[in-house]
């Protein structure tokens, strides 16, 4: 009895070893399957995405800015007394918006640029923000901050070009010419030289020139107040 048991026993023993290894090939084929299926599936996909790349070419970005666009450059600092007057602050702030409804249509792209003048970042950006009633981009679509005399767009409107004198607030209204179409095939953007068509300047001169309805052949008061703008010490 003990012998037949233990060839029972025997038996049985290799009768689980060939289970656990049918299973264990069986799960290797499940496994290299399921791997050759996902990457079948993987190959396909990539197909797909290259046939959709080439059925829907690259669009460019910047096709809808290609053209002439306007620009209005607003030179303030929250420690000029005009700039922070309440009536010059709700004309400054009310620009973006108005230029935009009064030249968008003529324009690929109409803009405003906020340029504070403060030395202390801090409190230029909420000045210009105060001026879009708490948020920067109410009023302006970008903004550059500091340098006082020394901003780099001060130095290039009036210390460089002679575009406009040194005085705040003022607004330098120019046109620019850009060039979008060679974006895509050779990753460039032609813009060309700038061309100025107003420069309000002054918080009286700003007011009235909003009044009109933001001209773009806009012409100063004869004579021109010199007093009371902030203006460079000598």
């Amino acid at each position: 009895m003990s012998i037949g048991n233990g060839r029972w026993q025997a038996l049985g023993r290799r009768a689980v070893s060939g289970v656990v290894v049918l299973g264990s090939l069986t799960a290797s084929y499940t496994g290299v399957t399921f791997w050759q299926h996902q990457r079948q599936l993987s190959a396909a996909a990539a197909r797909e995405a290259r046939e959709e790349a080439e059925d829907d070419p690259p669009v460019n970005p910047f096709a809808a800015h290609h053209g002439k666009h306007l620009i209005a450059f607003v030179i303030t600092a929250s420690d000029c007394g005009w700039s922070t007057q309440p009536a010059t602050m709700e004309a400054v702030g009310s620009i973006r918006a108005k230029l935009q409804s009064a030249h968008g249509g003529a324009y690929a792209k109409v803009s405003v640029v906020g340029i504070g003048l403060d030395k202390d970042l801090g409190a230029g950006l909420r000045f210009l923000a105060d001026l879009g009633q708490g948020k920067v981009d109410r009023a302006f679509d970008q903004v550059i901050v500091g340098g006082s005399w020394l901003n780099e767009q001060i130095v290039r409107f009036v210390w460089r070009e002679r575009l406009a004198d040194a005085a705040s607030p003022q607004v330098i209204l120019i046109e620019r010419p850009v060039n979008t179409e060679a974006y895509l095939s050779a990753s460039t953007i032609g813009v060309e030289s700038d061309r100025l068509l107003a420069n309000p300047s002054g918080s009286a001169e700003i007011v009235r020139w909003i009044d009109l309805g933001l001209p773009l052949d806009f012409t100063p008061m004869v004579p021109v107040p010199s007093v009371p703008q902030e203006r460079p010490p000598q």
